[in-house]
């Protein structure tokens, strides 16, 4: 289940805030889809933020090399400090 959501990590370099409020007012900010666990600690579908990252993913049935090649792909998170 770890692989189905952003990890906190992922949402502080994302965000580029540590705390989960923080997070959550980035998010709700820019108009990303989300939904908060009983803890309020937002979660966003990886699946999601390929998407929104234009970033290719893999599909049900897709060959291992085309999974390969969207774990290769890194969004450019430098573009976030230019806000």
């Amino acid at each position: 289940m770890s692989d189905l959501f952003l990890t906190h990590d992922e949402l502080t370099e994302l965000t580029g805030f540590k705390t989960p409020r923080g997070h959550t007012k980035w998010l709700e900010r820019n108009r990303w889809r989300f939904v908060l666990t009983r803890s309020q600690q937002a979660r966003v579908s990886r699946e999601y933020f390929l998407d929104r990252m234009g970033l290719p993913r893999g599909k049900t049935g897709s060959t291992d090399q085309a999974n390969h090649g969207a774990t290769l792909v890194e969004p450019d998170f430098s573009a976030l400090d230019r806000m």
